[in-house]
């Protein structure tokens, strides 16, 4: 994931029934001095209180909680708050929690033992609007991607809008995927709006495993290629 300059203090919410655990994201999250952590919960009902008080920029929630499980915290915080940002943290990598997490709104799903640079850069990338999964978790994504059916909103997506997702897919920045085909970057921001609205999706990474489902993006470990056109380098880490 290339790096990404923040300019803005982002305030973070951790949830996680495990003080100990907490106390470590915090100190991962630290080393960077862009970051505020401004409030912590132990559980569901006190992470809803915390996020109506402080309305942070992000939320780093656990997907296992004593009362309100992490994904219908993510409902919740998607029906409440819709644009802030939610990254799931957790110990488990299996393909129920993984899709109910991306399904619930997640901006990004992050195993627990992934490094403190990794767990940064994934807060950077999600506050900057690109979603963010574990390498692991990516993979998993490709290959629940190929066995869903093509839908009739997915039809109505342009050529240029498929090499928009293709371009963003790789986790290019707005910015870039206008450079890369000659558009400005508010043109880019309005293709991606129209393919949200047609998908029926809120996230770019909802956006590409739908695509990838139909077969309008051919996705697999090492190449992402939109009908018609040469292979092109995918990383593992979506935008």
């Amino acid at each position: 994931m290339r790096n990404i300059i923040m300019t803005k203090i982002i305030k973070i919410i951790l949830v996680d029934d495990h003080s100990l655990v907490r106390a470590g994201i915090r100190e991962f999250l630290s080393k960077a001095s862009h970051i505020q952590v401004v409030a912590e919960a132990g559980n569901g009902v006190e992470a809803q209180e915390l996020i109506q008080q402080h309305e942070p920029d992000m939320v780093l929630v656990d997907i296992e909680l004593p009362d309100i499980n992490g994904i219908d915290l993510a409902f919740w915080i998607r029906k409440h708050f819709a644009q802030m940002k939610i990254i799931i943290l957790s110990s488990y990598d299996d393909d129920d929690y993984v899709m109910s997490a991306l399904k619930a709104g997640a901006n990004g799903y992050s195993l627990k033992n992934t490094s403190p640079a990794k767990l940064i850069e994934s807060v950077n990338a999600v506050y900057a609007n690109q979603s963010s999964l574990d390498p692991a978790i990516a993979t998993k994504v490709m290959n629940f991607a190929t066995g869903t059916n093509v839908t009739a909103q997915q039809d109505q997506l342009s050529s240029r809008e498929l090499e928009v997702l293709t371009l963003a897919a790789q986790g290019k920045t707005n910015k870039e995927i206008g450079e890369t085909l000659f558009i400005s970057g508010r043109t880019v921001q309005g293709h991606l709006s129209k393919i949200f609205t047609k998908l029926n999706v809120e996230t770019r990474t909802e956006a590409v495993v739908k695509c990838a489902a139909s077969g309008l993006i051919k996705i697999d470990c090492g190449s992402m290629t939109p009908p018609g056109h040469s292979p092109m380098h995918a990383v593992a880490t979506y935008s």
